[in-house]
Formats: C-alpha cells, structure tokens, sequence
C-alpha cells in the first residue's frame, strides 16, 4: 500500500522521524493541554503511573496514549495526535510508563519493556473513568505500539470483567514487533545509537539518585551500544537469566497475532531506521488485525505537511466515525 504521500524535501526516513519527535513551541501552547487533569494511578503490586486527562463535555469518546521508549506525555507525536482528535471532540488521557516523563520517584523497580501487566492495568483503570459509557480508542507508537498490540491480546483473552470497558479500536504506530532485531538495528545507526543510549543513562542516573540503597550503576559512560547496556541492566538488575530471554517477553511472533479478538489497525514503513519490516509481511491473516505497511513514514512520522499533520490521523479518524 502506498498511500502516504510525505512532505516535500521531507520524505527521508531520518527526516521524517525526526520531525515526528522534534519539539516546538507550538506543541507547549496546544489548547487541551489548558484544561487538564493529573491522575495518580494505582495499579496491582504497588505499582503508580501517572496520567494527564483533558475531558470535555459531549466527547464523541476516549483516546487513550501511550508514547515510546524514552518519550513520555509531552513527546510532540504524543501531544500533536492528543490535540487533533482533542478538536475532533473526544476526550484525551495520557498515560506515562513506569520511570517516563518525570515519574522516576514513583516506583523503586526499574522499567523493562516486559511490563505489560501494570500497564494493562492503568490503561483499564483509566477506561474505566468513562461514567458516559463513551467509546474508547487506544492508540501506541514504537514500543508504545508495541504494548498497545499485547493489551489487545490481553484483553481478548481477558474474562469481560477484566477487559477494558467500551474498547472499540486500537492502534500501533511503527511498533516493535522483534525488539531485539529493533535494537540491534538501532545500534547500526549512529545518530539514533547516541540519542537513546544518552536518554536513558540520564533515566538511569536520575533512578540511582532517587534510590541510592538500591542502585549502584557506575560505568554507565563506559557503555557504547543500548544493548550492550541491555545486557548489563538485564543481568543485574532484573529476574531474567539472558538477555534473549528478556526480550522473548516481549516478541510478537505469529501465532501471537491469532489470540486478537478486537479490532486494531497496526501501521509501519518500510524505510523505518529501528523498526525491521519483514515481520509485518508475517503477521497471519485474521478479521480483527489490520496491516498498513507503506513505502515511507520513517519511525512514528508519517508527516504530511509543515503543520506535521500526520497521515495516521486520517486512519484513526476513519476507524472512530
């Protein structure tokens, strides 16, 4: 399918994920973020995520977000969808995953990317704020994407007192499907290697300064790849054993796909810098899931315009008439 067309000088797969990810003015000054609320999340385990809600009266229904690896509420790919559909009149909530976006002090543990149950969880609680019986959408982008793709699962294998209320449609923009090929993929290319690698020893340092009894990095500038510093997070500071194991926590492999039982619309690029296409090409036919693979987009871009209005928000409009 080839139906995105990218904004002209801007079709490059590097230039379209960045301006996907660049942060302006504009994105600090949208007007749903004027009328919003904070929500204390509190999920099994003693686990607290944090929430940014923007209702309004008469909402046509509830978009629920969730942001990639190292992003947070105020990614601009994050806020930008949140005021477009914010416009279209539904109500927004965003939700931050454990240790993103300035929430390092809520929880002692350390995040990993196999953190589907508290994840779940808060999108459920949050869904369940819905006193007007409003639809509701959820939507993901990277590894956002990616646990959005497994609480769709979850949820169709749920009892119906454990699914989330009202979930009409979901979407994953450019989701990790294999995210140890992602992250070897991203190791090749130097100028996404120093940007992750950067933005999460600084979590790390900020997680050790937050809870000095439990952690002791040191060395974290001796690191030159995020897997070799997966490796070393997952040895010492998590229960699995390997590294592969830890990643398999959070693979979706074929038959993954055939448990889904809710619609949800997955979309990718072909020319994305992290993500690998092939496994896109694998997923195996079922009524519920929809592939869009395009030719271009980049990572979570898809711009179209020098507003970056973005091409997926034509296809979540569309699925939420």
């Amino acid at each position: 399918m080839n139906v995105f067309k990218p904004i002209p000088f801007f079709s490059g797969a590097m230039s379209q994920s960045l301006l996907a990810s660049w942060k302006s003015k504009k994105d600090r000054s949208h007007s749903f973020l004027k009328d919003s609320e904070w929500k204390l999340i509190q999920t099994g385990k003693g686990v607290s995520l944090l929430a940014s809600l923007h209702t309004q009266k008469n909402a046509k229904g509830i978009l629920i977000l969730l942001h990639g690896w190292e992003g947070s509420i105020g990614s601009s790919y994050i806020v930008r969808t949140g005021e477009f559909f914010y416009r279209q009149g539904y109500s927004i909530y965003r939700l931050n995953l454990r240790d993103h976006g300035d929430t390092h002090h809520l929880n002692e543990g350390l995040f990993n990317g196999s953190l589907l149950e508290e994840t779940y969880e808060g999108v459920l609680k949050l869904a369940s704020l819905n006193s007007s019986k409003l639809p509701v959408y959820l939507a993901g982008f990277s590894l956002g994407g990616n646990f959005v793709i497994r609480i769709a699962q979850k949820h169709s294998l749920s009892k119906r007192t454990e699914q989330i209320p009202l979930l009409k449609h979901s979407f994953a923009v450019s989701p990790a499907l294999d995210p140890m090929a992602a992250t070897i993929k991203m190791d090749k290319h130097s100028l996404l290697r120093k940007y992750f690698l950067k933005s999460w020893i600084r979590s790390l340092k900020k997680k050790e300064s937050l809870f000095p009894y439990l952690y002791r990095f040191g060395g974290l500038s001796e690191f030159k790849t995020v897997m070799d510093l997966t490796k070393e997070m997952v040895l010492k500071h998590s229960e699995f054993k390997t590294v592969e194991e830890y990643f398999l926590t959070y693979t979706l492999q074929k038959d993954f796909f055939k448990k889904i039982k809710t619609p949800i619309t997955i979309l990718t690029s072909e020319d994305d810098p992290v993500i690998p296409v092939r496994d896109f090409n694998e997923i195996p036919s079922n009524p519920y899931v929809e592939t869009i693979v395009e030719s271009r987009g980049g990572h979570c871009g898809f711009i179209e315009d020098t507003s970056r209005n973005a091409f997926y928000w034509k296809i979540m409009k569309l699925k939420m008439r």
